[in-house]
C-alpha cells in the first residue's frame, strides 16, 4: 500500500472528526493526549510540534485507555525512531495504533531490545502480563 498525501488527509480528517471536547476545564487537562517524544536527534523539543506533525496512534499509562494519555507524533513515515518522553517510558499499559499504520514499539531507547508491532487500527487495552507492560521506550512508525 502506497502511502500518498491524500491518504494522509483522509486520516487527519478522520482523527479531528472523532475528537471528543472534554466538558469541563479539569476533564481537559486529564484527558487531553499529549505528544510523547521527539524524533531520536532532533534538535526541537517535543512541546514545538511543526504543523507537519500528525498522530498515528496512542498510548495511556493504565490497561484500558486509563490513566495518562499520549499522541504517537510523527512528521514523516516512516518516522524514524523515536524515544518516549520521561513520562511515558517505561509506564505504558495500553497501546492504539490508526488504521493504515503500522508502529513498532521497543523496551530499550534509539529503538532497540524486544518489540512487539501494533497495526492497521488494532487495540492492545492491556499489556499488564506480557513482557511489555511498563517497559516500552521508543517506537517507530510505518504506512501499512
Amino acid at each position: 500500500m502506497q502511502f500518498t498525501f491524500a491518504k494522509l488527509l483522509a486520516v487527519l480528517a478522520a482523527t479531528v472528526a472523532v475528537t471528543a471536547l472534554p466538558a469541563t476545564e479539569t476533564e481537559a487537562k486529564s484527558a487531553a493526549p499529549s505528544p510523547i517524544g521527539p524524533a531520536v536527534g532532533a534538535p526541537s523539543p517535543a512541546s514545538e510540534l511543526s504543523p507537519l506533525d500528525f498522530n498515528v496512534g496512542a498510548v495511556w499509562t493504565d490497561a484500558n485507555m486509563g490513566g495518562n494519555a499520549g499522541f504517537l507524533n510523527v512528521d514523516a513515515i516512516p518516522s524514524g525512531c523515536r524515544n518516549f518522553v520521561p513520562a511515558f517510558t517505561d509506564d505504558i499499559s495500553s497501546i492504539e495504533v490508526d488504521p493504515g499504520f503500522l508502529c513498532v514499539f521497543f523496551i530499550d531507547i534509539n529503538c532497540g531490545g524486544a518489540a512487539i508491532t501494533v497495526e492497521n487500527g488494532a487495540f492492545l487495552p492491556d499489556l499488564n502480563g506480557s513482557n511489555f507492560q511498563d517497559s516500552l521506550s521508543s517506537f517507530e512508525c510505518f504506512a501499512n
